[in-house]
């Protein structure tokens, strides 16, 4: 598997965990906390992409890194915090 599937696969794993979390926290829990939350796991999310053996100098930067794994980040985000917040 190459370094971009790699770490979109690490995207969408934190993305979907991140929605479980989202969408089961309190109906008095401010929107804003929830999506400054994600932004943040998103963000920290690219300091987890190295222990899987993917070198960020060779995808060219932490920028890119969280630029290419955004769109699976926020695809399983969005599908598990729907999924959740309407059952809970």
């Amino acid at each position: 598997m190459d370094e971009k599937n790699k770490s979109a696969l690490v995207f969408a794993l934190t993305g979907g965990l991140t929605g479980v979390i989202s969408g089961s926290v309190f109906e008095d829990t401010s929107n804003y906390l929830i999506l400054l939350m994600a932004i943040g796991i998103l963000y920290l999310t690219s300091y987890i992409v190295p222990f899987i053996g993917v070198s960020i100098e060779r995808m060219g930067g932490r920028r890119k890194v969280i630029t290419s794994g955004i769109f699976s980040f926020l695809m399983w985000w969005l599908m598990w915090w729907f999924l959740i917040y309407n059952v809970a």
